[in-house]
């Protein structure tokens, strides 16, 4: 049963450079220290190991990538996406706990995985 209503907020999670959460047209509302839930509601995130999670990608994915390093061919064949996308979900998991019960948690794959581990559409956490 979908349990979403019209006043659910859904909110991605999906690694960018200095951003982590978005709202649902794309806006950045939120990184490693605190989501923007809405104009009344801020989380603050105190999860040890999500910044580093965070420079993890940021230092091994997109700066090489756009900096023309490494090619997004040779990356996904040399990065641990598996890896990489454990420790993101059970990131995730922490994060949903901290937030309103109205809000919907999407955990997105960024844009340099090709891995095809996470669906286009992302997982809902629960």
């Amino acid at each position: 049963m979908d349990m979403k209503t019209k006043d659910t907020i859904t909110i991605k999670m999906e690694p960018d450079i200095l951003n982590l959460f978005w709202d649902e047209e794309g806006f950045a509302i939120g990184n490693t220290e605190f989501i923007s839930v809405n104009e009344h509601y801020e989380v603050n995130l105190n999860i040890n190991g999500l910044q580093e999670w965070l420079w993890e990608y940021e230092n091994q994915c997109l700066i090489p990538c756009e900096a023309g390093e490494i090619s997004l061919e040779n990356l996904n064949k040399t990065f641990d996406w598996k890896s990489f996308h454990e420790r993101g979900l059970a990131f995730a998991a922490q994060v949903k706990k901290l937030l309103p019960l109205y809000t919907e948690l999407i955990y997105c794959s960024p844009f340099e995985d090709s891995s095809g581990i996470i669906d286009d559409d992302g997982i809902v956490i629960k």
